[in-house]
């Protein structure tokens, strides 16, 4: 009598599993794998947290394989050594594989888009040399949340502000703010303030103060900028 199909791919199941014969479990304890002993489940999730880091910036410039996720190390014990090499080097192959499509696609196995954008809020200093009020606003493109903002500001004491906001909601919440605070070269700048949407506004109130620092010169206009750096959904 002849064997079913299955008994004969479990005379090698990792060979089995390889082909696409069977699951891969590779005969492990299905408890090492919290009941989903799955090749791609398991051994997906695992490198998916080797590659991803806790951050974009933690996944640019690896250019080496990761070292093998303990589950995979697990699940290939007792092998064949023939067959555990496989399945290593076929592990090392995609997690690196991985991590460089990430460069280019950082939003590749996510459901939800997110990129680094930048959002601004202006307003014309109608003339050098002369003090008076100066406020804007405006409302970004895409849901956006601001976490660094930097001013052009040529000096200390060019642009006062009496209060910014995003979304109705003020992120200076006492006294008066100084915009060489965040001037371009400013460091350990960041701010958590709410997310904007296309529906909402970031604004700020204050005043130029009348001076004309150097490079500037003369009694022209001199358009003030403040930017806001964050996460952003994306824009196909």
């Amino acid at each position: 009598m002849g064997k079913k199909a299955n008994e004969l791919a479990m005379r090698d199941p990792a060979l089995a599993a390889l082909l696409g014969v069977v699951g891969s479990d590779f005969g492990a304890e299905p408890s090492n794998f919290g009941g989903e002993a799955t090749f791609g489940g398991t051994f997906g999730d695992d490198y998916g947290d080797d590659y991803a880091g806790d951050s974009w910036n933690g996944m640019f410039g690896a250019d080496a394989p990761a070292a093998p996720a303990p589950a995979a190390v697990a699940a290939t014990r007792g092998m064949h050594p023939a067959h555990a090499k496989i399945i290593h080097d076929h592990m090392q192959r995609t997690a690196h594989r991985n991590k460089r499509a990430l460069l280019l696609e950082p939003n590749k196995y996510s459901d939800i888009k997110v990129e680094q954008y930048t959002f601004s809020v202006s307003a014309t200093i109608t003339a050098l040399g002369t003090a008076g009020a100066l406020t804007g606003s405006n409302s970004p493109d895409v849901n956006f949340r601001p976490q660094r903002a930097t001013a052009n500001v040529v000096s200390p004491g060019m642009v006062i502000f009496s209060d910014v906001r995003v979304a109705n909601v003020s992120f200076t919440v006492g006294g008066l703010i100084d915009a060489w605070q965040w001037n371009a070269n400013a460091v350990g700048q960041r701010l958590d303030v709410p997310t904007l949407t296309p529906a909402n506004k970031a604004t700020f109130s204050g005043s130029y103060s009348g001076i004309v620092p150097a490079p500037l010169s003369g009694t022209g206009t001199f358009p003030f900028i403040l930017s806001f750096t964050g996460p952003a959904s994306i824009v196909a």
